[in-house]
């Protein structure tokens, strides 16, 4: 199993095409990890009294036994107690209080497992393609000449053209060992490469640039600590003392697994963060047992996805470190959760503690505000065109969609005149200029061929190039050789 992303309208395009594989992480921040009483136990919560309880139950057994359009099965009787539950969770409107069935319980713990067997690359799925945006270094994928921007049009023969993510990842995983192949289309030729699955570290990358260590951190994840680590020591076997630390689309993860992190930057004592209860009562996290490197100069990237244990990695490292911030505003979540698990194997995801950090600042609902704030092209904000068929859209005629074709033709040079809506005849011709370019039919016509052709480039472009469009990590490089 690898990287993968998968396509949501509601998402934002950049957002959408960086999330991980299995780092279906939703905005989180774990505290720790219990077992509760048994579900099935008699005794009264505190504040309730019997007959309350008793109409619960009441109700509960006319539901199973009377109602009408009920069922005489376990399985309806089990979905009546989860509604239930997730009635009083849900009414309380926490976002971030959940209750949780065994099999959710598992997917969710199952998010935040760092380490995979795969051949290390990261994809998505694009117009029934699935594109390769990240061969990572010394993977089994890179030792195989995989290459970022290569389509995977099959796995050992079985075509993956209009396949979903989870199905390629299917067809990828395997023993540790074995040999998989992987057909590619590159650039229009056909490629046959071979690689062997290993054991990947799913959260955390690393390259060098210009002598500046650029670390990638996707989640706080179960072993993203000892990557993280081991990341480190390439980088200071290279010499490397000026630090990049890439948190954009970070939602969250263990709070074990930060502090292990805020030990390789900061010295034992130094404050992590102030966890405070309903009570008012305070727990300092401090650093215990720190590996601090040598670094000169750390720039953290952040935007409005980094969430929870990203921002208070990023408050710790900016009060202790003097750690410099580039990007947009951050999600803002000040909250902590415990989950609790019970005898059944479900569990409650509850929000118990806020945090602040170390200098007293409560970020939930605001975020960290950067202190260079640099906003990437509109063009990757921007949700699909999703056009239905049928749907066309000329010259002379306004629509919100022409609007964001108007946004993504100007990040691929296209230069029509104006982003507001309107079909101007500059428009029409931009949009001309890239169906030739692209062997459509050139008729100026904003259709679904070409809308999704436009999406396709967008996120091509983005993922092949960045390079070339990536101004918050240039402002990043120039801040940390000054």
């Amino acid at each position: 199993m690898d990287y993968k992303t998968t396509k949501s309208n509601a998402t934002l395009k950049l957002i959408m095409v960086i999330v991980f594989l299995a780092l279906a992480v939703t905005i989180t921040f774990v505290i720790g990890y219990g077992v509760g009483r048994f579900a099935g136990n008699s005794s009264t919560p505190s504040g309730i009294n019997d007959s309350r309880m008793n109409t619960l139950q009441a109700v509960y057994d006319i539901m199973a036994k009377d109602f009408y359009y009920g069922e005489d099965s376990e399985e309806y009787r089990s979905k009546l107690i989860d509604d239930a539950i997730n009635g009083m969770v849900d009414a309380q409107g926490d976002i971030h209080t959940d209750y949780m069935t065994p099999e959710e319980v598992r997917q969710f713990n199952g998010s935040l497992e760092s380490n995979i067997v795969g051949i290390g690359i990261r994809y998505t799925e694009l117009d029934g393609q699935i594109l390769v945006l990240e061969v990572l270094r010394d993977s089994p994928a890179e030792k195989a000449g995989i290459q970022e921007g290569d389509i995977i049009t099959a796995v050992d023969g079985v075509s993956c053209r209009e396949s979903s993510v989870d199905y390629v990842a299917d067809l990828v995983k395997g023993q540790i060992g074995t040999s998989v192949k992987i057909s590619i289309d590159r650039m229009g030729k056909p490629v046959e490469l071979t690689a062997v699955r290993a054991v990947i570290g799913t959260t955390v990358s690393s390259e060098i640039r210009d002598g500046i260590g650029i670390l990638r951190i996707s989640a706080f994840g179960d072993q993203t600590s000892e990557e993280l680590g081991e990341h480190l020591k390439y980088l200071e076997d290279n010499k490397v003392t000026r630090y990049i630390i890439d948190l954009r689309n970070n939602g969250g993860g263990y709070a074990q697994t930060l502090d292990k992190m805020c030990a390789y930057f900061m010295n034992n004592g130094e404050i992590v963060m102030v966890e405070e209860d309903r009570n008012g009562r305070q727990i300092i996290d401090k650093v215990k047992n720190s590996q601090k490197v040598s670094y000169d100069k750390i720039v953290i990237l952040i935007n409005e996805a980094s969430a929870s244990c990203s921002e208070v990695f990023t408050m710790a490292l900016k009060e202790n470190c003097g750690a410099v911030t580039v990007g947009t505003t951050s999600y803002g979540k000040g909250l902590a959760q415990l989950q609790k698990l019970f005898r059944d194997g479900s569990a409650i995801k509850y929000t118990d503690v806020i945090w602040k950090s170390g200098n007293g600042v409560f970020i939930n609902g605001k975020g960290i505000t950067p202190d260079y704030e640099i906003r990437l092209h509109d063009a990757l904000y921007m949700p699909y065109l999703n056009f239905d068929d049928g749907e066309v859209y000329e010259y002379n005629q306004v629509s919100s969609k022409v609007a964001a074709a108007q946004s993504m033709l100007d990040f691929l040079g296209y230069n029509p005149d104006r982003r507001d809506g309107y079909y101007s005849e500059a428009t029409r011709q931009a949009v001309m200029k890239f169906q030739s370019d692209n062997g459509f039919t050139a008729d100026g016509r904003l259709d679904k061929k070409t809308a999704t052709a436009i999406d396709t480039k967008v996120v091509f472009e983005w993922n092949t190039n960045k390079s070339n469009y990536d101004i918050q990590m240039d402002k990043a490089m120039e801040l940390v050789k000054e």
